[in-house]
């Protein structure tokens, strides 16, 4: 599931907003606001903020979203706080970003409801965190039609924050801003039909039509998880190629898990032309970012020297970083490293020690090896 939306994600598609493209619209533009027209103010700050048909000057901006906000206009005002917050032509300052948004949110910006929603939601500086409050300002902007406060909403009632716990609200809500088009609500509602919770029956194939729409636009998880449902033919028809080109594109986009099953599959030679080389390519990608099962895997690739130039020292080092997240396997093989002196300063006891501790831990290898530390 994907995290909360934050204020500033939402502000900034608000505050660059612009129809203004040439440099003659914005003269235009500059001398009504010179003249007081506030629609002028605001739709110059925001040209000003985005670098359209001018040259970016944030300092600017923020002068003519502060004439227009000390005038009433709320749009204003949200776009000042958004300002304030990023730090966008004035001194940063979340106290003054949350006066604005406050200001906004009394006037009925909706945008700026669900940013003071998230401010008692996180807590931020000049509010303590109230879920109640967070929840009510959601629903203010939820029910006006803003699908970011909507998933918002959603979220409180999944996880019991402010209101009490119910998941076919959560549902209502996340229906809501997916059918405005909003990521968030759209993998959430994917992974309640995937897992069959949170009110939903289980329903991998509306699942697979959800991720598809993510999957469209790139989305890493999707695409990983639509190659999960293909190749368990969970929700589709079993077509592991299929899923193994789900599972490359999301490798290539940097997404471990996928980067980890891309190297797994050359390692093995399954459903691709066994390449030891590839395989420690793309183990070494993922075990980058700490997935353990790749870090265990390029430490014995190192080990064996199989696709990459053999290596005690790295072999040590990866097989350490997998057993320190509990990988029963990895603590087998550091053991080893241990007990032989294998890219470390030999060390028996210690050895055994790491062996140990995967065979209490159930696993089978790690009770057989034991027995051969002698």
């Amino acid at each position: 599931m994907y995290k909360k939306s934050i204020i500033t994600a939402l502000a900034i598609a608000i505050a660059v907003a612009s129809t203004a493209q040439t440099a003659a619209d914005v003269a235009a533009m500059r001398k009504d606001a010179a003249a007081g027209n506030v629609k002028a103010q605001v739709a110059l700050g925001n040209c000003l903020l985005a670098g359209k048909g001018v040259k970016t000057d944030h300092a600017e901006a923020a002068k003519w979203y502060a004439k227009a906000a000390e005038k009433g206009n709320a749009e204003a005002m949200f776009n000042l706080a958004f300002c304030h917050e990023k730090g966008y032509g004035v001194t940063q300052n979340m106290e003054e970003a949350v006066k604005w948004y406050t200001k906004a949110a009394e006037k009925g910006n909706i945008a700026a409801m669900n940013s003071i929603g998230h401010c008692y939601d996180q807590g931020a500086e000049g509010f303590d965190k109230n879920y109640a409050k967070a929840a009510e300002w959601y629903r203010k902007a939820a029910e006006k039609g803003h699908a970011g406060a909507q998933f918002n909403l959603g979220l409180c009632y999944a996880q019991m924050k402010g209101v009490d716990l119910d998941y076919k609200e959560a549902i209502k809500w996340w229906e809501k801003a997916a059918a405005q088009g909003n990521p968030n609500a759209v993998s959430s509602l994917a992974y309640a039909y995937l897992k069959g919770e949170k009110g939903i029956e289980k329903t991998p194939e509306k699942a697979l039509q959800l991720f598809g729409q993510l999957a469209q636009k790139g989305d890493v998880h999707a695409l990983y998880e639509i190659g999960k449902i293909y190749y368990n033919g969970d929700g589709a028809e079993q077509d592991v190629p299929r899923a193994m080109e789900y599972f490359k594109q999301a490798a290539e986009k940097n997404y471990a898990p996928a980067q980890y099953i891309i190297g797994r599959s050359y390692d093995s030679g399954q459903y691709v032309d066994q390449d030891y080389e590839e395989a420690a390519k793309w183990y070494l990608k993922a075990a980058e970012q700490g997935n353990a099962d790749a870090q265990y895997n390029i430490g014995n690739l190192y080990f064996n020297g199989m696709g990459i130039a053999k290596n005690y020292e790295e072999a040590y080092k990866w097989m350490y970083r997998s057993a320190q997240q509990g990988n029963t396997t990895a603590m087998t093989g550091l053991g080893i490293c241990y007990f032989y002196g294998y890219g470390v300063k030999r060390d028996k006891d210690t050895g055994r020690e790491w062996v140990n501790k995967a065979a209490v831990m159930g696993d089978e290898y790690a009770q057989e090896t034991l027995k051969k530390l002698k």
